[in-house]
């Protein structure tokens, strides 16, 4: 695009100046003028806005990969809290059986060994279900 805007300013100087002998009538001239700066004006036009584009397209992509990483970053917590989850239902289950034998017991005066460690258990049952 440039090579042919460059041809045909060269082309249009010498056509005022005499070197191109159809062209020396000022007439053709004229006429050639308006479209040289057509094409002039489209280079110096649309250039910079080639490099505008190509600019907002890389802001763009570059947006686009953050996204991409916050979503996963969204997924891998998402998953993280699903296996918590898990883990303090399976805890609950575990400790739900303890915990109700520990309430038996108390309700019926029977003294354990253990009471030290049921009461843990029945904290942490209180603890997770809260």
């Amino acid at each position: 695009m440039i090579l042919l805007t460059l041809a045909l300013v060269l082309l249009y100087v010498a056509a005022l100046i005499g070197w191109i002998k159809p062209l020396v009538d000022e007439k053709m001239a004229l006429r050639l003028e308006p479209i040289i700066f057509v094409i002039i004006g489209y280079c110096f036009g649309r250039l910079p806005a080639q490099q505008n584009e190509q600019t907002l397209k890389e802001e763009i992509n570059r947006h686009a990969q953050k996204v991409d990483a916050v979503q996963h970053a969204k997924e891998k917590a998402l998953e993280a809290l699903a296996a918590l989850e898990e883990k303090v239902k399976n805890v609950t289950a575990a400790v739900a059986p303890v915990a109700s034998r520990k309430q038996l017991d108390e309700r019926s005066g029977t003294p354990r060994a253990d009471d030290k460690l049921n009461g843990s258990l029945v904290a942490a049952l209180e603890i997770l279900n809260s």
